[in-house]
């Protein structure tokens, strides 16, 4: 009976051994595909909030684009408005019924700023001080209605609306409509 009983504990520790030697195997296996998909999990998950946020930048920086293109097209149609009032001011002197359209120095220096701080093109605040203020000293005078068709081709250029336009300068600029109710012609 020792006998059996000593072939019965020397299987059972092989038994015991192979038991371990495959749980060993399988378990490691399992602890390490188990570490892999943690990994990728966290991986992805890294991943995801990098993504998440190029996407945060790349909107932030859109609105921010967006905002400033905003702000450059406002500028220029104001200072298109304030070389009207000044071309009001000044090719109505002898027109009996001026149509008037009063333009203030503060509102001349606010255009000048939004232009000096929204355009990338600094010939456009040049040209704006050109026509508003005259040539610098030195300079020759050029006819007012080449200095707004030229204002207004670099605006076209500025704000990405084509190319320049051959702009007629006898037909640049309108100081009364014909139709007009508030100044009505003479008869």
């Amino acid at each position: 009976m020792n006998y059996i009983l000593l072939v019965l504990n020397i299987l059972t520790f092989f038994g015991l051994g192979a038991a371990v030697l495959l749980v060993r195997k399988g378990l490691s296996g399992y602890l390490t595909e188990k570490g892999k998909n943690l990994a990728t999990k966290e991986d992805i998950e890294v991943i995801t909030r990098q993504v998440e946020s190029v996407k945060i930048e790349f909107s932030t920086q859109n609105a921010i684009e967006e905002q400033k293109r905003k702000l450059k097209y406002e500028a220029c149609l104001e200072a298109l408005s304030v070389i009207d009032g000044f071309f009001a001011q000044i090719f109505n002197i002898n027109n009996p019924r001026p149509t008037p359209q009063p333009v203030s120095t503060i509102n001349l220096r606010e255009t000048h700023n939004k232009l000096i701080l929204s355009c990338d093109n600094i010939k456009i605040v040049e040209k704006f001080c050109e026509i508003n203020f005259g040539p610098r000293p030195g300079e020759d005078k050029c006819p007012p209605t080449d200095l707004l068709n030229e204002f207004r081709n670099l605006v076209r250029a500025e704000l990405g609306f084509g190319n320049q336009l051959p702009l007629d300068r006898e037909r640049a600029w309108a100081g009364q409509a014909l139709g007009d109710p508030n100044n009505p012609p003479k008869n």
